[in-house]
């Protein structure tokens, strides 16, 4: 929980200090004006609010880095690990294609890029798991280059 002091009118530094490593995330001194006490208290949340990267979603297709809940259609889905992370990389850019190299590196940490099917057989199992009756394909193969999330 974010916590702004508010000081007397005799605060000094020192006050202000021992606050602040007492763990307040703000200080504002009497006499203060309401719009600043305000943009203050605005200002705190801002940087102390959930990171909004944390959930993607992409479609229909809804992803949570923090609890690794993946739903399709409101419907959950369970991933591997890895398949979690390939999913959350192409959710973070949905419409963007990711080469099939940027994804051994990123999501693999391969240094060297050898032949390897590891790509292909792990979208295709997202793709597998991800598919609901009525929805397009969510994970696109375009081909000779790599993959993207979404059809469109």
């Amino acid at each position: 929980m974010p916590v702004i002091v508010l000081g007397g009118v005799e605060s000094d530094t020192i006050e202000r200090v021992q606050a602040f490593e007492r763990g307040c995330d703000d200080y504002l001194a009497h006499p203060f004006h309401h719009e600043e006490l305000v943009a203050r208290i605005r200002a705190v949340l801002r940087r102390t609010s959930p990171d909004t990267r944390q959930r993607l979603v992409a479609g229909e297709v809804e992803l949570d880095r923090q609890t690794r809940r993946v739903t399709v259609l409101g419907e959950r889905v369970l991933l591997s690990a890895k398949e979690f992370e390939l999913l959350a990389k192409l959710a973070s850019a949905p419409h963007r294609v990711f080469t099939k190299e940027e994804l051994l590196r990123e999501v693999w940490g391969f240094r060297s890029l050898g032949r390897t099917r590891t790509v292909d057989s792990h979208a295709s199992r997202v793709r597998r798991k991800l598919a609901r009756p009525g929805a397009g394909p969510f994970v696109i193969n375009e081909w000779g280059v790599g993959y993207r999330l979404l059809d469109g």
